[in-house]
């Protein structure tokens, strides 16, 4: 059993539409969704199929070309695969559920194997390229807590990072696409003395 206050986890960001993942489990996601008047959710698609429940505010929702405006006390569901997107009209917050099975396969990235100086590079190369509800496992050698930072400092809002297992030996990670790609995100840079050994070798 989980329990949360919807009322504590409403709160919104002048700069970006703040999202707030609650329950993000195999088969089922449950987040609110913060936006102030003016901010917009790209278009976007889910694996799953996406219930939307207004709890406050005014929207403009769009599955696909198709608008339907969602004021408080309104809901509605779209099938999983179908591309929408949202305007907001006001100050709004929405209770987001996507369930059902997901038919991707997860993939693994190990790191263990990879020069230091390549690893974060290559995770966030691997996590820009999944669609939102994606998600892949990742296995260290040690607990990449910088790493989980330094994601969350440069992709905020974007990823649901979980421990599958947690030392002391091996840790794996689920690192799930929460929210899409902003259009203004920066990777980490790979060390131009790390590129110029690869290239020798």
């Amino acid at each position: 059993m989980e329990k949360h206050s919807l009322n504590e986890s409403v709160g919104f960001n002048d700069a970006k539409v703040l999202p707030r993942v609650l329950i993000d489990k195999p088969g089922y996601r449950l987040a609110l969704l913060n936006l102030r008047r003016g901010q917009s959710v790209p278009e976007h698609s889910a694996k799953e199929m996406v219930t939307v429940y207004a709890l406050s505010g005014h929207v403009t929702f769009y599955e696909q070309q198709s608008p339907a405006e969602l004021r408080s006390g309104d809901v509605l569901w779209i099938e999983s695969g179908v591309a929408h997107r949202l305007e907001a009209h006001e100050d709004s917050s929405l209770l987001v559920v996507r369930a059902g099975q997901s038919v991707a396969t997860e993939e693994a990235l190990d790191l263990r194997e990879v020069a230091r100086p390549l690893r974060h590079p290559m995770v966030f190369a691997k996590f820009d390229d999944i669609s939102v509800g994606d998600s892949f496992l990742l296995i260290n050698d040690h607990d990449p807590v910088p790493l989980n930072m330094q994601m969350e400092r440069m992709r905020p809002g974007q990823l649901a990072w979980e421990y599958i297992v947690r030392g002391p030996d091996i840790f794996r990670i689920r690192v799930r696409r929460v929210a899409p790609l902003t259009g203004s995100e920066v990777s980490p840079a790979v060390p131009t003395s790390t590129v110029t050994a690869i290239r020798r070798a």
